[in-house]
């Protein structure tokens, strides 16, 4: 497998995301201890204390799902 060398992209600020987009991303509480996942395990658990359009995720066994809150009945986590 190939190295990436990631100096070599040269980013610019705004394509760098921040400590706490990341965390949103990857999950996690900021430790090196694993943290724990923010998704929740079922798409209308995910949307539980959040408004229509709000970013979700929910996952079942590895498989996680990535989507927003929509009102499809009930408030549900809808794929993006």
């Amino acid at each position: 497998m190939k190295k990436l060398k990631l100096k070599a992209l040269e980013l610019g600020a705004r394509e760098l995301l921040s400590r706490e987009q990341l965390r949103t991303i990857l999950g996690g509480d900021g430790s090196d201890e694993g943290g724990s996942t923010p998704c929740s395990n079922s798409p209308t658990t995910a949307c539980i204390g959040k408004a229509v359009g709000s970013r979700c995720c929910w996952q079942i066994d590895r498989e996680v799902n990535i989507g927003r809150c929509l009102p499809v009945g009930a408030l549900s986590c809808i794929d993006a």
